[in-house]
């Protein structure tokens, strides 16, 4: 049986849900959270996810995001984003086109990192293109 603080506290947040929600839909999201798996990391997730990718490059995207952060730094993360493979070329989007030639010289750099994180030959190049450049299949 549940104590005064526990229910005090059961109370608190289905009103916070009510707020949130309203009144409609608090009661579902109460009950669901007994019911929500555990949240899971991207690297335990990702082999199951790439089990059902058919294309190559795909999977090798997948596998070069979940490793980003780390490959290209933080100072250039919210600049830059890995867009898609063709072949071994991995094209990297660019949120602006004056940052392509101040960030050409570490393209070299970029691919390395992959490489050594991934496998020796995973990328052969690092092509910068600006954002939203490719068109979508």
């Amino acid at each position: 049986m549940a104590n005064y603080r526990e229910l005090k506290r059961l109370k608190e947040r289905y009103s916070l849900l009510e707020e949130w929600y309203g009144s409609d839909f608090a009661m579902t999201e109460f009950s669901a959270s007994s019911h929500t798996p555990q949240a899971r990391s991207l690297a335990d997730l990702l082999p199951e996810v790439l089990k059902e990718v058919k294309a190559p490059e795909a999977s090798k995207l997948l596998q070069v995001q979940s490793l980003w952060e780390p490959i290209i730094g933080s100072a250039f993360l919210k600049y830059v984003a890995p867009g898609y493979f063709k072949g071994d070329e991995l094209f990297v989007e660019v949120s602006h086109s004056a940052l392509i030639q101040e960030l050409q010289p570490i393209t070299g750099t970029i691919c390395r990192r992959i490489n050594e994180r991934l496998g020796k030959d995973f990328c052969s190049k690092v092509t910068l293109v600006c954002s939203g450049g490719r068109q979508r299949r």
